[in-house]
């Protein structure tokens, strides 16, 4: 009897997975990350938007994959693969200040946030879904100013496909 019961479970909760899986990690998300970098910039916001990019790539895959998508970093919109199920994500980022750490520790209050603003275009094959700007401060740290770029651009992005 105990074994039966195990059984069942067993095909029901693999059941419960596959169709999850289904539901969700059927979605291909390709994902290209333009770091706004252009030749009136300096060697210091070249850097920023170097380190920015960097860190913004991990974390916005990592929160797609996360929101149940099968994501891939791209470097360029021509690797993309168009098909059934599957997205072009291009996120730039238009204007990026790193704050002062200095004043976010000494003065506080908002004095020395980072800000960011993005503009992302979602497409499946040639077929645009929609597009967003975005913006984000932070009186805490750089890396929490792209955190919530990137949980507002998953959020997005999920409502542009339902």
């Amino acid at each position: 009897m105990k074994k039966r019961f195990r059984l069942v479970a067993g095909v029901v909760v693999l059941a419960l997975v596959l169709t999850v899986g289904v539901a969700f990690g059927g979605s291909k998300m390709f994902v290209v990350i333009d770091r706004g970098i252009d030749s009136s910039m300096n060697a210091g916001q070249v850097k920023n938007r170097d380190q920015v990019g960097e860190w913004m790539e991990m974390d916005l895959i990592k929160l797609l994959e996360k929101a149940g998508f099968d994501a891939q970093l791209i470097k360029d919109k021509s690797e993309y693969k168009a098909g059934e199920g599957s997205y072009l994500l291009v996120v730039k980022v238009t204007d990026y200040n790193p704050g002062s750490k200095a004043a976010r520790m000494m003065v506080g209050y908002g004095a020395g946030a980072a800000s960011m603003k993005t503009h992302y275009e979602l497409s499946s094959g040639s077929s645009p879904i929609g597009s967003d700007n975005l913006g984000v401060g932070s009186g805490r740290d750089w890396r929490n100013v792209i955190r919530k770029i990137d949980e507002q651009t998953v959020k997005g992005v999920k409502e542009k496909i339902k």
